[in-house]
Protein backbone atom coordinates (compact mmCIF):
# COMPACT_ATOMS: atom_id res chain seq x y z
CA UNK A 1 0.00 0.00 0.00
CA UNK A 2 1.24 3.35 -0.51
CA UNK A 3 1.27 6.33 1.53
CA UNK A 4 -0.86 7.87 -0.64
CA UNK A 5 -3.72 5.49 -0.05
CA UNK A 6 -3.23 5.78 3.60
CA UNK A 7 -5.26 8.15 5.98
CA UNK A 8 -3.23 10.72 7.91
CA UNK A 9 -3.99 10.83 11.33
CA UNK A 10 -4.13 13.73 14.36
CA UNK A 11 -1.78 13.53 17.01
CA UNK A 12 -1.80 15.70 20.01
CA UNK A 13 2.11 16.40 21.63
CA UNK A 14 1.75 17.10 25.60
CA UNK A 15 5.21 17.27 27.42
CA UNK A 16 6.77 18.57 30.67
CA UNK A 17 9.99 21.08 30.42
CA UNK A 18 10.94 19.75 34.23
CA UNK A 19 9.69 16.98 36.55
CA UNK A 20 7.05 18.43 38.99
CA UNK A 21 5.71 20.88 35.74
CA UNK A 22 2.27 20.24 34.48
CA UNK A 23 1.98 18.17 31.37
CA UNK A 24 1.28 20.67 29.11
CA UNK A 25 -0.41 20.56 25.39
CA UNK A 26 2.37 22.07 23.25
CA UNK A 27 1.03 21.15 19.56
CA UNK A 28 -0.33 18.45 16.97
CA UNK A 29 1.06 16.68 14.46
CA UNK A 30 -0.51 14.57 11.28
CA UNK A 31 1.31 11.58 10.11
CA UNK A 32 0.29 8.21 8.79
CA UNK A 33 1.84 6.32 12.14
CA UNK A 34 2.21 6.09 15.05
CA UNK A 35 6.06 6.05 14.94
CA UNK A 36 6.22 9.13 12.32
CA UNK A 37 3.91 10.98 14.76
CA UNK A 38 6.91 10.46 17.33
CA UNK A 39 9.75 11.64 14.79
CA UNK A 40 7.72 14.62 13.82
CA UNK A 41 7.28 15.48 16.92
CA UNK A 42 10.74 15.32 17.83
CA UNK A 43 11.98 17.35 15.15
CA UNK A 44 9.15 19.81 14.80
CA UNK A 45 9.04 20.78 19.00
CA UNK A 46 12.45 20.45 19.67
CA UNK A 47 12.78 24.14 21.11
CA UNK A 48 13.04 22.67 24.89
CA UNK A 49 14.79 20.04 26.49
CA UNK A 50 11.88 18.54 27.68
CA UNK A 51 11.86 16.36 30.12
CA UNK A 52 9.05 14.21 29.06
CA UNK A 53 6.76 14.29 25.53
CA UNK A 54 4.00 12.14 24.88
CA UNK A 55 2.15 12.13 21.31
CA UNK A 56 -2.10 10.46 21.81
CA UNK A 57 -3.87 9.98 19.08
CA UNK A 58 -6.46 12.63 18.79
CA UNK A 59 -9.12 9.96 18.62
CA UNK A 60 -7.53 7.87 21.13
CA UNK A 61 -8.31 10.58 23.89
CA UNK A 62 -11.06 9.78 26.22
CA UNK A 63 -12.46 13.03 27.28
CA UNK A 64 -14.09 13.71 31.04
CA UNK A 65 -14.90 17.41 30.03
CA UNK A 66 -14.64 18.91 27.13
CA UNK A 67 -15.57 22.65 26.47
CA UNK A 68 -17.42 23.90 23.76
CA UNK A 69 -15.51 25.74 21.53
CA UNK A 70 -15.46 29.60 21.73
CA UNK A 71 -17.59 30.54 18.82
CA UNK A 72 -19.67 27.30 18.61
CA UNK A 73 -23.15 27.60 17.69
CA UNK A 74 -26.29 25.81 18.36
CA UNK A 75 -27.00 23.12 15.37
CA UNK A 76 -23.88 23.75 14.01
Amino acid sequence: MSVQNEKRLTFDIFTRIKRGDNLTHIGTVEAETEELATVYATFTYDEEDWVEMCVVQRNHLNWVRKPEGLFAKEGA
